[in-house]
């Protein structure tokens, strides 16, 4: 489990941390690894002048294998995005460094990953697997908040991010992150007095407001079934899609349930990869877990 304990707070290196001793325990004691988080969300950084100085680094490091220690973490997952491009050098740096650091005091380095593509080329997955134990990809946000409409982790957008990570990366190394969430698209209607007759007539006009919502498993289902809709299976999306109107806005749901679960499941299978994760925890059903169970268990 890889709850988000830590976060860079500015560009000394300093971290906050929720880290709990407690938590550690009991997910021991459930046999769980704990897999401690820190990301470089905080607008006060500066990732630039936190990753290109080696003193900045090294307290970066030090804080984050020392509260791991303190706390019994097993292991530290770095989810840095929205690096640019030109910090790209500095932050294999920093995944060098820290990968000694916690192979120094026995704890596992993991590194989260944007599926690959010529704008996210910098993150060079290829060194990172020379030095982390693993590399995840996070296999969703094909589309998001402020994109198109479609969906969370069609099939292929899943395979091809697969296909590519193991042109850099050894399948052993590779832990493919899925969703358990659905984005419900929103379609709302202009008002009249938004139109001109110029702009409605422009090829790309579009007559309607989009929006969307990140729900969990259980909102999606009580929202179809309280609209009357039915999901039909999308072979090209790998997954179900449903669609209805209340209240004149046209809803589009493309749905993460079991049967879009397994066909991403099947993915790592067949290409014999490290195992799966999934963002996240309380988003999915409880009998979601069956279906998990029958690809990694044996």
């Amino acid at each position: 489990i890889s709850p988000t304990w830590f976060s860079v707070t500015d560009n000394s290196g300093n971290i906050s941390s929720i880290a709990s001793t407690d938590y550690v325990d009991y997910a021991h004691q459930c046999g769980l690894e704990v897999w401690a988080l820190v990301d470089n969300f905080d607008q006060n950084v500066d990732d630039m002048e936190l990753l290109s100085h080696t003193s900045s680094r090294e307290n970066l490091e030090n804080q984050l294998v020392n509260a791991a220690l303190q706390n019994g973490i097993d292991g530290i997952n770095v989810d840095f995005e929205q690096i640019p491009t030109d910090v790209g050098d500095h932050y294999i740096q920093f995944i060098r460094e820290l990968s000694v650091e916690c192979r120094k005091n026995g704890l596992i380095l993991s590194v989260d990953n944007y599926v690959p593509s010529a704008y996210t080329a910098f993150y060079d997955r290829e060194e990172q697997a020379n030095f982390a134990d693993y590399v995840v990809i996070m296999g969703y946000d094909e589309h998001y908040a402020g994109s198109d409409e479609g969906s969370v982790a069609s099939i292929g957008f899943v395979t091809n991010g697969v296909a590519d990570t193991l042109k850099e990366v050894p399948a052993d190394q590779i832990i493919l992150g899925c969703p358990f969430y659905t984005r419900i698209w929103a379609e709302t209607p202009k008002a009249d007095d938004e139109e001109d007759t110029t702009t409605a007539a422009a090829e790309d006009y579009v007559p309607y407001d989009l929006t969307s919502e990140a729900v969990g498993m259980d909102t999606v289902q009580k929202r179809l079934e309280l609209n009357g809709a039915t999901p039909t299976w999308s072979e090209e999306d790998g997954q179900n899609y449903a669609e209805y109107v209340n209240d004149g806005v046209t809803y589009k749901v493309w749905i993460e349930d079991a049967a879009s679960l397994e066909k991403k499941l099947e993915v790592m299978k067949s290409n014999k990869l490290a195992g799966i994760s999934f963002w996240k925890l309380g988003f999915e059903t409880d009998s979601i877990w069956d279906t998990i169970i029958k690809y990694t268990n044996n």
